[in-house]
């Protein structure tokens, strides 16, 4: 999967709100490593669908937030 600049711009700010969403003890460490490592994973794989759907749709990053907290 080739990312653009503009890819590039949402995958750090949703590695920032993972990373914010740790640091806030919302999410356990192991929970925040497996959704970047899932991301990454996705990404290496060339599922564009899964990555695009992390990067364009906030409810995915939500929903994650919310399961993971559970």
């Amino acid at each position: 999967m080739k990312l653009t600049a503009e890819n590039h711009a949402q995958l750090e700010d949703l590695i920032d709100k993972i990373l914010v969403t740790l640091d806030a003890g919302e999410v356990s460490h192991n929970s925040a490593i497996g959704a970047l490592a899932h991301i990454v994973v996705a990404a290496a794989q060339g599922n564009e669908d899964e990555v695009r759907g992390w990067l364009e749709r906030p409810e995915t990053f939500k929903n994650w937030a919310r399961t993971a907290a559970s």
